[in-house]
């Protein structure tokens, strides 16, 4: 009985000291849904996008590293995408990997670098991309950002 006793304690106090204090939920960090559309035409150097980003709705997006890697039955693309916002001091880069055909592409995206109001941002998603002309994809980004 006095074995039972004490372990029913022993337990008592091992529950005690692993039990978490309940953390406020506002307490860690939230990500904010994000939608950006590059509307990549491959004649030129520079594309536009917009976005939902407050601070950073346009602006022109680049290819800044990695490429494509074309196959038989499409291709593929890992790379960095560098967007910079309307006003010239803001912006940030994605990391991408794609896969992409002749009806458009999907893959998946982290933020890679911000700068300016931009900086510290982290963020992932999806990309869908739909061919708009035989120069044009819209490649829409969706995620979250913190």
């Amino acid at each position: 009985m006095l074995r039972s006793v004490v372990l029913a304690g022993a337990a008592a106090v091992a529950v005690a000291t692993v039990t978490v204090p309940s953390v406020p939920v506002d307490a860690a960090p939230v990500g904010q849904p994000v939608v950006i559309v590059a509307h990549t035409d491959f004649t030129v150097e520079a594309s536009e996008f917009d976005s939902t980003l407050d601070g950073c709705e346009s602006g022109t997006v680049i290819n800044s590293g990695g490429g494509p890697h074309f196959t038989p039955k499409g291709g593929t693309y890992a790379g960095l995408k560098e967007f910079t916002c309307d006003d010239g001091e803001s912006g940030f880069s994605i990391r991408l990997t794609a896969r992409f055909g002749p009806n458009g592409s999907t893959g998946t995206w982290t933020l890679a670098d911000g700068w300016g109001d931009f900086a510290g941002l982290k963020g992932s998603g999806s990309l869908v991309g739909i061919i708009s002309s035989d120069t044009i994809i819209d490649d829409t980004y969706t995620g979250t950002v913190r």
